[in-house]
Protein backbone atom coordinates (compact mmCIF):
# COMPACT_ATOMS: atom_id res chain seq x y z
CA UNK A 1 0.00 0.00 0.00
CA UNK A 2 2.88 2.31 0.80
CA UNK A 3 4.34 1.78 -2.68
CA UNK A 4 1.01 2.65 -4.28
CA UNK A 5 0.77 5.88 -2.36
CA UNK A 6 4.39 6.73 -3.18
CA UNK A 7 3.78 5.93 -6.86
CA UNK A 8 0.61 8.01 -6.94
CA UNK A 9 2.46 10.89 -5.31
CA UNK A 10 5.31 10.60 -7.82
CA UNK A 11 2.86 10.60 -10.74
CA UNK A 12 1.08 13.67 -9.33
CA UNK A 13 4.32 15.56 -8.77
CA UNK A 14 5.57 14.69 -12.25
CA UNK A 15 2.38 15.68 -14.03
CA UNK A 16 2.03 18.92 -12.06
CA UNK A 17 5.68 19.66 -12.85
CA UNK A 18 5.05 19.09 -16.56
CA UNK A 19 2.01 21.36 -16.42
CA UNK A 20 4.05 24.09 -14.74
CA UNK A 21 6.86 23.68 -17.29
CA UNK A 22 4.54 24.05 -20.26
CA UNK A 23 2.83 26.98 -18.56
CA UNK A 24 6.18 28.72 -18.17
CA UNK A 25 7.63 27.75 -21.56
CA UNK A 26 5.81 30.50 -23.46
CA UNK A 27 6.88 33.13 -20.96
CA UNK A 28 10.48 31.92 -21.36
CA UNK A 29 10.13 32.48 -25.11
CA UNK A 30 8.82 36.01 -24.48
CA UNK A 31 11.80 36.69 -22.21
CA UNK A 32 14.23 35.44 -24.86
CA UNK A 33 12.56 37.60 -27.53
CA UNK A 34 12.66 40.72 -25.36
CA UNK A 35 16.30 40.09 -24.50
CA UNK A 36 17.09 39.72 -28.21
CA UNK A 37 15.27 43.00 -28.84
CA UNK A 38 17.46 44.63 -26.19
CA UNK A 39 20.52 43.22 -27.96
CA UNK A 40 19.36 44.64 -31.29
CA UNK A 41 18.79 48.06 -29.77
CA UNK A 42 22.27 47.99 -28.26
CA UNK A 43 23.67 46.98 -31.66
CA UNK A 44 21.80 49.85 -33.23
CA UNK A 45 23.39 52.34 -30.86
CA UNK A 46 26.80 50.73 -31.35
CA UNK A 47 26.42 51.19 -35.10
CA UNK A 48 24.97 54.69 -34.93
CA UNK A 49 27.05 56.33 -32.22
CA UNK A 50 30.04 54.22 -31.27
CA UNK A 51 30.95 52.99 -34.76
CA UNK A 52 32.45 49.89 -33.17
CA UNK A 53 33.69 46.98 -35.27
CA UNK A 54 31.14 44.17 -35.40
CA UNK A 55 33.16 41.82 -33.15
CA UNK A 56 33.55 44.50 -30.47
CA UNK A 57 29.90 45.51 -30.72
CA UNK A 58 28.78 41.89 -30.30
CA UNK A 59 31.10 41.42 -27.31
CA UNK A 60 29.58 44.53 -25.71
CA UNK A 61 26.10 43.16 -26.37
CA UNK A 62 27.01 39.84 -24.73
CA UNK A 63 28.19 41.70 -21.63
CA UNK A 64 25.01 43.77 -21.36
CA UNK A 65 22.37 41.11 -22.06
CA UNK A 66 21.40 37.74 -20.67
CA UNK A 67 19.66 34.52 -21.72
CA UNK A 68 19.77 33.50 -25.38
CA UNK A 69 20.94 36.87 -26.69
CA UNK A 70 24.02 36.78 -24.48
CA UNK A 71 24.90 33.30 -25.71
CA UNK A 72 24.29 34.08 -29.37
CA UNK A 73 26.16 37.38 -29.53
CA UNK A 74 28.97 36.06 -27.32
CA UNK A 75 29.53 33.07 -29.60
CA UNK A 76 29.28 35.28 -32.66
CA UNK A 77 31.85 37.72 -31.27
CA UNK A 78 34.23 34.85 -30.53
CA UNK A 79 33.69 33.46 -34.02
CA UNK A 80 34.37 36.85 -35.60
CA UNK A 81 37.65 37.33 -33.74
CA UNK A 82 38.84 33.82 -34.54
CA UNK A 83 37.25 33.48 -37.98
CA UNK A 84 39.00 31.56 -40.71
CA UNK A 85 37.99 33.72 -43.64
CA UNK A 86 34.32 32.82 -43.42
CA UNK A 87 31.66 35.42 -44.03
CA UNK A 88 29.80 37.03 -41.15
CA UNK A 89 26.65 35.21 -42.21
CA UNK A 90 28.38 31.80 -42.07
CA UNK A 91 29.71 32.61 -38.61
CA UNK A 92 26.24 33.80 -37.55
CA UNK A 93 24.72 30.49 -38.68
CA UNK A 94 27.39 28.51 -36.83
CA UNK A 95 26.77 30.55 -33.69
CA UNK A 96 23.02 30.02 -34.01
CA UNK A 97 23.50 26.25 -34.22
CA UNK A 98 25.64 26.22 -31.07
CA UNK A 99 23.04 28.04 -28.95
CA UNK A 100 19.86 26.73 -30.57
CA UNK A 101 19.22 24.01 -27.99
CA UNK A 102 19.55 26.40 -25.06
CA UNK A 103 17.00 28.96 -26.21
CA UNK A 104 13.22 28.96 -26.21
CA UNK A 105 12.83 30.51 -29.66
CA UNK A 106 10.36 28.91 -32.07
CA UNK A 107 11.26 28.10 -35.68
CA UNK A 108 9.67 31.31 -36.93
CA UNK A 109 11.83 33.28 -34.48
CA UNK A 110 14.95 31.49 -35.69
CA UNK A 111 14.09 32.31 -39.30
CA UNK A 112 13.87 36.02 -38.46
CA UNK A 113 17.14 35.81 -36.51
CA UNK A 114 18.76 34.00 -39.43
CA UNK A 115 17.42 36.63 -41.84
CA UNK A 116 18.88 39.33 -39.65
CA UNK A 117 22.22 37.53 -39.76
CA UNK A 118 22.24 37.81 -43.55
CA UNK A 119 22.48 41.57 -43.19
CA UNK A 120 25.47 41.57 -40.84
CA UNK A 121 28.77 42.80 -42.09
CA UNK A 122 28.05 43.99 -45.60
CA UNK A 123 25.26 46.59 -45.52
CA UNK A 124 25.80 50.28 -45.02
CA UNK A 125 24.77 51.95 -41.79
CA UNK A 126 21.27 52.97 -42.89
CA UNK A 127 20.39 49.56 -44.34
CA UNK A 128 21.68 47.88 -41.18
CA UNK A 129 19.46 50.16 -39.10
CA UNK A 130 16.50 49.19 -41.30
CA UNK A 131 17.22 45.50 -40.76
CA UNK A 132 17.37 46.06 -37.01
CA UNK A 133 14.09 47.99 -37.12
CA UNK A 134 12.42 45.15 -39.02
CA UNK A 135 13.59 42.58 -36.46
CA UNK A 136 12.55 44.79 -33.53
CA UNK A 137 9.09 45.28 -35.03
CA UNK A 138 8.70 41.51 -35.44
CA UNK A 139 9.72 40.98 -31.82
CA UNK A 140 7.30 43.63 -30.57
CA UNK A 141 4.37 42.08 -32.44
CA UNK A 142 5.27 38.51 -31.52
CA UNK A 143 5.94 39.30 -27.85
CA UNK A 144 2.60 41.08 -27.49
CA UNK A 145 0.73 38.18 -29.11
CA UNK A 146 2.63 35.60 -27.06
CA UNK A 147 1.95 37.46 -23.83
CA UNK A 148 -1.80 37.35 -24.48
CA UNK A 149 -1.60 33.68 -25.50
CA UNK A 150 0.58 32.84 -22.51
CA UNK A 151 -1.87 34.39 -20.07
CA UNK A 152 -4.68 32.30 -21.54
CA UNK A 153 -2.73 29.04 -21.70
CA UNK A 154 -0.98 29.28 -18.33
CA UNK A 155 -4.10 28.34 -16.36
CA UNK A 156 -4.97 25.59 -18.84
CA UNK A 157 -1.54 23.90 -18.63
CA UNK A 158 -1.51 23.98 -14.85
CA UNK A 159 -5.01 22.52 -14.71
CA UNK A 160 -4.16 19.84 -17.27
CA UNK A 161 -1.13 18.85 -15.21
CA UNK A 162 -3.22 18.35 -12.10
CA UNK A 163 -6.14 16.67 -13.87
CA UNK A 164 -3.83 14.45 -15.94
CA UNK A 165 -2.02 13.36 -12.80
CA UNK A 166 -5.28 12.56 -11.07
CA UNK A 167 -6.52 10.62 -14.09
CA UNK A 168 -3.35 8.55 -14.36
CA UNK A 169 -3.39 7.91 -10.62
CA UNK A 170 -7.03 6.74 -10.66
CA UNK A 171 -6.52 4.54 -13.74
CA UNK A 172 -3.40 2.89 -12.33
CA UNK A 173 -4.75 2.53 -8.80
Amino acid sequence: MLFRVAGALAVMIGSVGLGLYYAAKESFRVQDLLEFKKALLILSSEIEYMRSPLAVACANIAKRTSLGAQRLFGRFSEALTGGDGETAYQLWLASMEKVRERCFFAEEDWSVIEGFGKTLGYLDKQMQQNAITYAVNYIDEKAAALQIQSDKNRRMYRSLGVIGGLLITVVLW
